[in-house]
């Protein structure tokens, strides 16, 4: 499904990437773990190319993306990235003026040009799997933070994307919200949603994730199943980390 090789990026004087090599397959859930700064984040939102990489490349299904220098992706080579992705955000998102069935339904009417009728029954549905089909009427200011979190899941999931990629879903709640949207994303991987989730929540990638990448300095340090990374992990960086997670 996705496969990255050698994808590099930096902010100026500062390298962020140093030639990641990824592969991720259909149907699996890959989290990416390690210390802020590591890059975790970085190279998410280069999947979908809300970053743009220096070098590498990216090959999802069967569109590849070169990158070189600072020549751009095409406009084509772009959309067609952003329409197999679907992105969820630390920081929820959401439109505070649209229902959470308006939200849902937003990208539904303005940019697929769906009929309101054919929307509304996909925003339903979605927000039924999410677990809030009570709440399709509810602006997000009334609604709790790991309710939203699941309203913008619902929402990156209505133009049925390949690979859903989500940035620290479970940091900005409480342990307790943190475990709706935990349940939620672990549900979606048990339906064979492919997932690349960047996460400090060791509950989400012990249950969600068929693999585990742990960044650090820019690098893939380490990669494991979830009971060999997290539970006996090769490097002393990787257990070091885990431990302090784990507390």
């Amino acid at each position: 499904m996705i496969r990255l090789t050698g994808i590099e990026k930096d902010f100026g004087p500062t390298v962020v990437l140093h030639g990641v090599d990824l592969e991720v397959k259909e149907g699996t859930v890959t989290a990416l773990i390690g210390p802020s700064g590591g890059g975790k984040s970085t190279l998410l939102r280069c999947v979908n190319l809300l970053e743009r990489p220096r070098a590498g490349l990216l090959e999802l299904g069967d569109l590849s993306v070169k990158f070189q220098g600072n020549q751009p992706p095409t406009r084509d080579q772009l959309h067609a990235v952003r329409r197999q992705t679907g992105m969820v955000f630390q920081a929820f998102h959401l439109f505070p003026h649209r229902t959470a069935l308006g939200n849902v339904i937003e990208g539904l009417l303005t940019v697929q040009k769906l009929p309101r009728p054919a929307a509304e029954e996909r925003g339903r549905a979605l927000l039924q799997r999410v677990g809030l089909s009570s709440k399709e009427n509810s602006y997000p200011g009334q609604l709790s933070g790991g309710q939203q979190q699941r309203v913008a899941i619902a929402r990156a999931l209505a133009g049925n994307p390949k690979v859903l990629l989500c940035d620290e879903p479970t940091s900005a709640l409480d342990p307790e919200l943190a475990k709706e949207v935990v349940d939620v994303l672990t549900a979606l991987a048990q339906d064979g949603v492919t997932m690349i989730v960047a996460t400090h929540d060791l509950r989400l990638a012990g249950a969600a994730a068929s693999q585990v990448a742990f960044l650090d300095g820019g690098r893939v340090a380490e990669l494991g199943s979830p009971s060999g990374l997290l539970g006996n992990p090769r490097l002393t960086r990787t257990r070091e980390f885990v431990s302090h997670l784990k507390g």
